[in-house]
């Protein structure tokens, strides 16, 4: 790549008098970054359609108790406390100015309506990936010349993976910042020359040019070496699958190196530095080394062992083909960082390695896991990189016209995608429609079925003390702050939860008590009135004995779906299978012309 950017640079003046891209340019590329990760960040609020949101936040504020230990690993710790200390600025803003009138009443507010505490973790997420942007058009900038890192700079910008990605409050955007910018740490190690107590010269490029390397001593090296590692023990620290970062700092650590012994003692200083940093943001896995171990463990069981034993390694790679190809930035730029690679291995191979060694066998791990396109987050960075080098290979080989032909289309497409993606996200929810349906049709009060994560309906206090009373645990704090809202909001419901749960104010109803001679006895002697279901394309096995009796004894009396075409009765009941999934957003399907807005379809059933 060193070659690629000298070639681009000496014909680079040639572009450049046709206008250079200033500090203002780079400004304007963020404000655009920005601006497409602002654009519907409120979507769903008050409620939450999210719960791995809902789970991360929750974690974080509840260091607020006192108690920095998780006591869950299946993340590490350090995003959790930069969250929380986030959170906590957002609280002393609040507070300051008057927004609210104590930090008493923002942890109210929080139980109550929790708007402000999700935009303010949104808005650090949208943040950290507009940082991105510029992170990585540094980065191109380093290895391909200024126009390489101006590409890869736009084409990340308005990716539509990574703009859908930074309005969510999870780890896959932040982590992917720290990614780009410990290679930013490493290319420092590749751009010095090998130790040694004379000036040394380069081999000869393409025109007779040697570039100098200047004398360098080990505190020199070693300065970068230690960065280096210690932003990878933070990107560790953020998220375990970052570990793959080991590979490319080892290299960099062991390059120039003066000899074995030498280069062992480097990946050593790395090692150690990397290790201390994590344990330093994440030090409560030494204390509950077991727990770790248990939540590490459990978490491989969900994402590697089930995916490997329901579809197939092949199967999975697959998907994560086509989705690596469609749901990133756009075919065009897929397909432009596909000739990147090439360009790049024939112009510098082991640049091109080094630079491919955290996102090649990191696809290579995530191909076993169930598919799921945010995993795919950090490696948007790397393919932007690559389709930036294939446009600015055609510049240099005086194909101006073609490149730019094909950086309008990479950029059009994906600035298409990405602008549908935050309009449909703020479209009003299915379940937010159903629930406007449920406040003006259904008397307050009534006992209702339901699901979590479903329509997000009011508790009706009594419920939550029955809840609580039920289970004989103590009183939550959350549910003593809902309880004694005054006045109580109206219209509440005595709301039933579908299945088991963990939440010591909710009522459950297991599945397994929805079988039988006569699967909705349960639901009588819970007075149940009404019922609210999401509906999917395919029905869960343990609810068909359930749904069979409720379509003899009970009357849908409403429906909300997510098609522009609107199914209606008819496709909800007999649900349609070669329709596109429903848009949800922890799940992986994807957003397409079929689908008019968020959710699943919700259906309302009365018992007769």
């Amino acid at each position: 790549m060193t070659r690629l950017r000298d070639r681009f640079d000496r014909h680079g003046c040639r572009l450049q008098s046709r206008g250079s891209v200033s500090a203002g340019g780079w400004l304007l590329i963020a404000a655009v970054a920005l601006a497409l990760r602002l654009i519907g960040l409120r979507y769903g609020l008050p409620a939450v359609y999210n719960p791995d949101e809902v789970a991360i936040v929750s974690r974080a504020l509840a260091f607020a108790k006192g108690d920095l230990n998780p006591h869950n690993f299946l993340y590490p710790s350090a995003y959790f406390y930069a969250l929380f200390a986030w959170e906590g600025l957002t609280a002393i803003v609040a507070v300051a100015t008057r927004a609210v009138h104590s930090f008493g009443a923002f942890q109210r507010e929080f139980f109550i309506d929790p708007t402000r505490v999700f935009v303010a973790g949104r808005l650090l997420t949208a943040l950290l990936g507009t940082a991105t942007v510029v992170a990585t058009g540094v980065l191109g900038s380093r290895l391909g010349g200024r126009w390489v890192g101006i590409v890869a700079a736009l084409l990340l910008a308005v990716s539509p993976l990574h703009v859908l990605n930074s309005h969510y409050v999870k780890h896959d955007v932040p982590v992917t910042l720290l990614i780009v910018l410990a290679y930013l740490a490493y290319e420092r190690l590749w751009s010095l020359p090998p130790e040694g107590g004379s000036l040394r010269t380069s081999k000869p490029e393409p025109g007779g040019v040697r570039l100098p390397w200047p004398e360098r001593g080990r505190g020199q090296a070693e300065g970068p070496l230690i960065a280096g590692a210690a932003i990878t023990g933070v990107a560790f620290s953020t998220h375990y699958y970052a570990i793959f970062l080991a590979l490319p700092l080892a290299w960099s650590a062991a390059r120039g190196a003066r000899d074995m012994r030498d280069a062992v003692r480097r990946i050593a200083i790395a090692a150690v530095v990397s290790a201390a940093v994590f344990f330093l943001l994440s030090p409560f896995i030494l204390v509950e080394p077991a727990t770790a171990l248990r939540d590490i463990r459990a978490n491989r069981q969900i994402v590697v062992a089930r995916a490997v034993a329901n579809l197939g390694y092949f199967a999975t790679a697959a998907e994560y083909g086509g989705l690596l190809l469609w749901n990133t930035a756009g075919l065009p730029a897929a397909l432009l960082a596909i000739a990147g690679v090439f360009i790049a291995l024939r112009s510098d191979p082991k640049k091109t390695l080094w630079l491919l060694l955290f996102p090649v066998p990191f696809l290579l791990f995530i191909a076993s896991t169930v598919p799921a396109s945010r995993y795919l987050v950090p490696i948007v960075p790397f393919l932007t990189l690559f389709a930036a080098i294939a446009v600015s290979a055609l510049w240099t080989r005086r194909l101006l016209n073609l490149g730019l032909l094909l950086l309008i289309a990479a950029l059009g497409t994906a600035t298409l995608e990405a602008w549908r993606t935050v309009m449909f996200i703020r479209e009003s929810d299915t379940r937010t429609i159903a629930l406007d349906y449920i406040r003006t049709r259904l008397p307050t009060g009534t006992t209702i079925l339901t699901q979590p994560y479903s329509v997000p309906l009011e508790p009706t206090a009594a419920v939550l003390r029955e809840a609580v009373e039920r289970t004989g645990r103590e009183m939550p704090t959350k549910t003593s702050l809902q309880i004694a809202r005054a006045p109580y909001p109206t219209p509440a419901y005595r709301i039933i939860y579908l299945g088991r749960g963990l939440d010591a104010d909710k009522l459950y109803l297991p599945y397994d008590q929805l079988d039988g001679k006569d699967p909705l006895a349960a639901l009588r002697v819970e007075h149940v009135a009404f019922v609210v279901l999401k509906r999917y394309n395919k029905s869960d096995p343990a609810t068909v004995p359930f749904l069979a009796a409720l379509a003899r004894e009970g009357r849908r009396i409403a429906v909300f779906s997510p098609y522009r075409d609107n199914p209606g009765a008819a496709v909800a009941q007999t649900m349609d299978e070669g329709r596109p999934e429903p848009f949800l957003h922890n799940t992986d399907a994807r957003i397409v012309p079929a689908l008019e807005r968020p959710g699943p379809i919700v259906e309302i059933w009365q018992i007769q």
